[in-house]
């Protein structure tokens, strides 16, 4: 099972505002996400994500008819999204989506998801789309877990003429 994660990053690397919003990427940075989403079939995110993906005004789903793996202590969640499942650790989802005959998930946040997914060393590969904005405060691309790992350098891409894509593999 190969684990992605796909990060939207401001130039200063955050996430999100302070306040969690994370509306602010391109539509070039949407395009590729729900691209490379179809293509794996499976979105592993963490229950803020869900619940900040449910307040969002966005025309669809990434992977709409995909499965979503949810990362939740909590045993059922409010949603119309038909496909969902609930684990409670990286290493369940990893193996719900393996159980689903899949080989490959996208992991999209946030950043305690993203540090405990690195953390516990279950990454293969990072895009990291970086957008042309700053935030004195908001959220970090991680929260979880002290790690360190070096990367191989794959790909760059411009999106759009403001929106770069880098492409890594994770060396374990």
């Amino acid at each position: 099972m190969k684990a992605i994660l796909y990060i939207a990053i401001t130039a200063n690397s955050m996430i999100a505002k302070k306040d969690g919003n994370s509306d602010w990427p391109s539509s070039e940075d949407l395009k590729s996400f729900n691209d490379i989403c179809r293509k794996a079939g499976v979105v592993i995110m963490g229950r803020k994500t869900f619940d900040a993906f449910n307040k969002m005004e966005i025309p669809e789903w990434p992977n709409a008819d995909g499965l979503h793996i949810i990362l939740t202590h909590q045993n059922r969640l409010d949603t119309k999204h038909p496909n969902i499942k609930l684990a409670k650790s990286p290493k369940e989802a990893l193996e719900i989506a393996s159980h689903d005959g899949k080989d490959e998930v996208v992991v999209c946040g946030g950043s305690q998801t993203f540090g405990t997914f690195m953390k516990e060393n279950l990454v293969d590969k990072i895009y990291l789309d970086i957008e042309p904005l700053l935030f004195g405060e908001g959220m970090p691309m991680f929260t979880a877990g002290e790690f360190e790992y070096p990367l191989e350098f794959i790909e760059s891409k411009m999106l759009s003429p403001q929106t770069i894509q880098l492409h890594y593999k994770v060396i374990k």
